[in-house]
């Protein structure tokens, strides 16, 4: 159950720092795309640049250049000589002042008049609709490790539940002798604790190998597509303590459903 949730709330973890430094590359920038018609497209892109450059809300601008650009759609078309044939747009990548905003619909009009039939991409635009579906994700990953801790108590539960009716008539020596329920419900929770701990803390460095060898992995793919296994010090923190967690969800589960047994006994 460890192992299952430390990966789960590790893909969590992972998309969302992905999406968090997507959105701050991103969400302050729009890009310039002029179609290639005729040789005189390289001219044009640069009057469009010095268009842009003197916009106000605009800090920074400049054209990407035809290597990238082939560079870019390489992971959709592959590494073909007919690239070189495609008569690939000029793009201008422009971010701007911090805090700014822009009336994308004037800019339009303005570049139009030298690049007719140039777009303009919002980056924050389809940045906000892909965040939409990474944050649905994450719900669905934290749901499942939820399930995955719902599914742990309720096994300790019925563990001790089954050790109880096993053990039915020592519960009730130790009665006639004089223990407390508390009592009782101790022995049963501390053992319930320490298989959990133990338990626990193999989950954990499994999931510590499987992450290991997935951020390895991971390090020799150099894609924007690809999320990056990078955790910050407090997501680290919930996995190191995520077996201390186990061990004390444990630990309740096992004194509620014991002591709610031993007060229906006689």
């Amino acid at each position: 159950m460890v192992y299952l949730a430390a990966l789960t709330l590790t893909g969590g973890f992972t998309l969302h720092r992905t999406i968090m430094a997507g959105h701050t590359a991103q969400i302050e920038s729009f890009s310039v795309h002029i179609p290639r018609v005729n040789e005189k497209t390289d001219e044009v892109a640069q009057k469009v640049l010095v268009l842009i450059k003197s916009t106000p809300a605009v800090d920074n601008a400049t054209i990407i250049s035809t290597g990238h650009i082939k560079e870019m759609v390489e992971p959709w078309l592959g590494k073909s000589d007919a690239l070189s044939s495609l008569p690939l747009p000029a793009i201008i990548e422009a971010t701007l002042v911090k805090g700014n905003t822009i009336d994308y619909g004037q800019l339009k009009s303005k570049i139009e008049t030298i690049a007719p039939g140039a777009t303009i991409d919002d980056h924050k635009q389809w940045m906000q609709q892909f965040s939409g579906f990474i944050h649905l994700i994450q719900w669905v990953l934290f749901a499942i490790s939820l399930l995955i801790i719902a599914a742990t108590a309720a096994v300790v539960i019925f563990a001790c539940k089954t050790s109880l009716k096993i053990h039915r008539s020592t519960v009730n020596l130790l009665h006639r002798l004089g223990a407390m329920d508390a009592y009782i419900a101790g022995q049963f929770q501390q053992h319930a604790a320490l298989l959990a701990l133990k338990g626990a803390f193999i989950g954990s460095g499994f999931a510590s190998g499987t992450l290991l060898a997935l951020h390895l992995m991971a390090r020799h793919i150099n894609s924007p597509l690809f999320p990056s296994f990078t955790l910050n010090l407090g997501h680290w923190a919930i996995l190191v303590l995520l077996p201390l967690l186990m061990s004390i969800l444990a630990l309740a589960s096992a004194r509620v459903s014991v002591l709610a047994t031993l007060h229906k006994m006689p």
